[in-house]
């Protein structure tokens, strides 16, 4: 058994953005922290898989995505959860069409996965304390990040990197 995610992933110009805020972050707390070095992305949910199961997963979305426009977002500001995730919020518009997406995926989905994610958004930190928050908060006060989607992306945990590397692009077949 593997351990995947599927996620929508942003356009390199967002990632590098995304990037250079989590080094500054690092930088500011003076120590690692949860997502430090991983790459922008807005998770829809993580699952194990054995070779058969995750034949039904790709089977699945290339369904679902075959029936999806391209996703123009626009992430305005930033939160943080209870659990010391600091993250990019999408704007009004943005959310609601990123749950409804979400709501469709989960509802469709051939199997219920180990994680899933209702409320979109891009993590900045996860597990930070209080103080940490407090920085990244005033370090990163507000966004203006705009960007298309054209695919959902299934990823791979890689134990050796300890984080998810892109194993295959899905494209939205209703894209023109």
């Amino acid at each position: 058994m593997q351990q995947y995610s599927i996620v929508l992933s942003p356009p390199e110009p967002v990632l590098e953005q995304v990037k250079q805020w989590k080094r500054s972050l690092r930088a500011a707390i003076g120590c690692w922290y949860k997502s430090v070095n991983a790459l922008a992305h807005i998770t829809f949910n993580e699952f194990k898989a054995g070779e058969e199961r995750l034949a039904v997963w790709k089977a699945y979305l290339a369904a679902f995505t075959a029936m999806q426009h391209t996703l123009y977002l626009r992430f305005g500001s930033t939160g943080s959860f209870a659990n010391g995730a600091f993250y990019l919020a999408p704007d009004a518009a943005s959310e609601s069409v990123l749950i409804a997406m979400m709501k469709d995926f989960h509802a469709r989905a051939p199997e219920r996965a180990s994680v899933t994610i209702t409320t979109p958004h891009m993590t900045i930190g996860r597990g930070l304390d209080a103080g940490q928050l407090a920085i990244a908060k005033t370090l990163i006060p507000a966004a203006d990040i705009r960007f298309t989607c054209e695919d959902l992306v299934l990823r791979r945990f890689n134990p050796d990197r300890k984080q998810y590397d892109i194993y295959k692009r899905f494209s939205f077949g209703l894209n023109r």
